[in-house]
């Protein structure tokens, strides 16, 4: 189960990066099509979203590979790279849609966007609202903590809020024949352009600042090291530091054994480690185990008789 759990929480983080993206081809194409800046700009919202997701879907898969993460920040290189990548590509986006929305807006705007882009917005909204009910849904499945999975994608809904209210306050002034509401249009893109802007610059600060997640709670620490001192076999415990994974956290620790025992005594009693860990706390996802030999210098009374067979000692 301790390795099913984090393929499945890729999986919802997989399907929700695919709505998100769906989502972007189609705001981007309509807002092309029928000229509307704000839905342009909701849809450089939701690429921001998908990068948030695809950033995600990045952690669980290397999260796997404890040995692609340094010691100083807690992430791999590739990660890091692509994580400013696409913070750059959303402020590039974010800074031209807000151009072009400033422009239409001093230059005056001649037309309302249409109908189409409306309903294109509410669309989205609806299909948004689903994929965020099921990756909650999803991960209260798998256990994952409910303070990480607050409202913290809220913002895509509160961007296409602003952009129907733009494209219907432009519509309205089209019915109404009061051509001075189609400037709300651009002016939406123009709000919606600062709140991609400012996802960009979270999502830099978050690839390039040092992880948190090395540094566990007091709470935290204490119950996983009292967890490992219980496992029969672990005389005691060196290191113990985490990561994040996702949503999950993914424990390193070194224990110290009998330096009698023989190398496979030794690894099973890791894989108990390993196993009493990721059944014990639910937001665990794996355990990285590393076995030492216990100072032969301390005076350790053990009953394992010599044989003729490998030790950790040698």
């Amino acid at each position: 189960m301790a390795k099913l759990r984090p393929q499945a929480a890729e999986h919802g983080t997989i399907v929700s990066m695919l709505g998100l993206f769906g989502l972007t081809i189609a705001k981007g194409t309509a807002g092309y099509l029928t000229g509307s800046k704000a839905l342009i700009a909701d849809a450089c919202h939701s690429a921001a979203d998908f990068s948030g997701a695809a950033l995600s879907c990045m952690a669980y898969r290397s999260g796997r590979r404890p040995s692609r993460y340094d010691s100083a920040g807690g992430r791999s290189s590739s990660e890091t790279l692509a994580g400013v990548i696409l913070s750059a590509l959303l402020l590039v986006a974010g800074l031209e849609a807000g151009l072009a929305s400033l422009r239409s807006m001093v230059g005056g705007v001649t037309e309302p966007p249409g109908w189409s882009a409306v309903a294109v917005i509410v669309a989205g909204i609806a299909v948004r609202e689903a994929l965020i009910r099921y990756k909650k849904s999803h991960e209260s499945k798998l256990g994952i903590r409910a303070e990480r999975t607050g409202g913290e994608h809220r913002s895509d809904i509160f961007s296409s809020l602003t952009a129907i209210v733009g494209t219907a306050g432009a519509m309205a002034g089209d019915l109404l024949n009061m051509p001075v509401l189609y400037v709300l249009d651009p002016a939406a893109g123009l709000v919606i352009s600062v709140f991609v802007i400012r996802m960009g610059c979270q999502t830099v600060l978050a690839v390039t600042r040092p992880s948190a997640a090395s540094a566990l709670g007091e709470l935290d620490y204490q119950a996983l090291l009292e967890a490992i001192q219980r496992v029969e076999g672990v005389v005691t415990v060196d290191q113990l530091k985490a990561r994040e994974s996702g949503h999950y956290v993914v424990v390193e620790a070194v224990i110290r054994v009998n330096p009698r025992i023989t190398v496979f005594e030794g690894h099973d009693i890791a894989m108990r480690v390993r196993r009493h860990l990721t059944k014990r706390f639910l937001h665990v996802a794996d355990a990285c185990i590393q076995v030492e030999p216990f100072d032969p210098g301390y005076p350790y009374k053990s009953n394992h008789h010599e044989e003729e067979m490998p030790i950790l000692m040698q």
